[in-house]
């Protein structure tokens, strides 16, 4: 088993080296280093490490931010945040934010490694879905608010129903690759009309532009998703299949073995629901 790759965030040369020291005690792969939160954003982007170590004081902005901008390019990063301090707020905003672990300075050359170990097994027991999720929820916020022009909160939950309940317009899109997958995006006919008028800019829209402008954001939304996922897991090769289109009240989908999970949107014109499944497997 290749070792895991760690990047160090720090902006001092002489903790750079004691954590180097620890890691490498630890048969870890120090793959990198970054002295501000901007070269870690770059230096995230080329090297793809398994860990970020990320220290909270930088000379251009603090780990969180650093932490962020990480995770806002790469949702499933791991980061872990080694600092001097280690008080309560620090830690629920960091982990509000996405950061996997805290550990406070001097850290424990066996703490630390267990700590990395730890954030690092627990990504790879999350299932297929769980861990492509975030990519199709930061594209389906990212969407409505550029095509649609609406801030959305989205709430996310299991999908373990045999059957998906369409309330109106529902667009099925299948993902092939190395796994396979689909996606259901579906609203209300009404809440369609509305979005699709604002992606128009008019005031009146046909039954017609409805579906047709449902299932471009469908295929759009799975699209940039898709592409997400592949930049970060190459080796999938996802690819989308043509959409379908449901129209009516009530229809009911059945929902093949797969892992799945809901995500709803809410929005001033209704709710969007959009159901992500792969088939098992870790």
């Amino acid at each position: 088993m290749n070792p895991l790759r760690v990047l160090v965030v720090d902006d001092s040369p002489f903790s750079q080296k004691i954590m180097t020291g620890l890691l490498k005690k630890n048969g870890f792969d120090v793959c990198g280093y970054a002295d501000t939160g901007g070269q870690g954003l770059e230096q995230y982007r080329e090297l793809r490490p398994d860990v970020v170590t990320m220290d909270m004081t930088l000379p251009d902005m603090d780990g969180l931010e650093c932490s962020k901008a990480i995770l806002a390019a790469d949702p499933t990063a791991k980061i872990v945040m080694v600092s001097a301090m280690k008080d309560e707020t620090l830690m629920t905003n960091g982990y509000a934010a996405g950061i996997k672990g805290f550990i406070q300075k001097p850290p424990r050359a066996e703490e630390l490694a267990e700590l990395i170990r730890k954030v690092c097994q627990e990504a790879e027991e999350c299932s297929l879905c769980q861990k492509y999720l975030a990519f199709f929820e930061q594209s389906l916020q990212e969407n409505l608010s550029y095509m649609v022009g609406v801030e959305s909160e989205i709430e996310t939950e299991p999908d373990n129903e045999s059957k998906f309940l369409s309330q109106g317009v529902a667009v099925i899109v299948g993902l092939t690759g190395k796994v396979q997958g689909r996606v259901i995006m579906d609203s209300s006919a009404e809440t369609a009309q509305q979005l699709t008028r604002m992606i128009l800019s008019c005031e009146e829209v046909s039954e017609d532009d409805m579906l047709n402008g449902m299932a471009e954001l469908a295929n759009i939304v799975s699209g940039n998703g898709v592409s997400s996922v592949n930049n970060t897991y190459r080796e999938l090769e996802l690819r989308l299949t043509p959409p379908s289109i449901l129209c009516g009240r009530k229809i009911s989908i059945v929902n093949p073995k797969l892992d799945a999970y809901i995500m709803t949107a809410q929005t001033p014109y209704g709710d969007i629901r959009m159901s992500i499944g792969f088939a098992g497997g870790k």
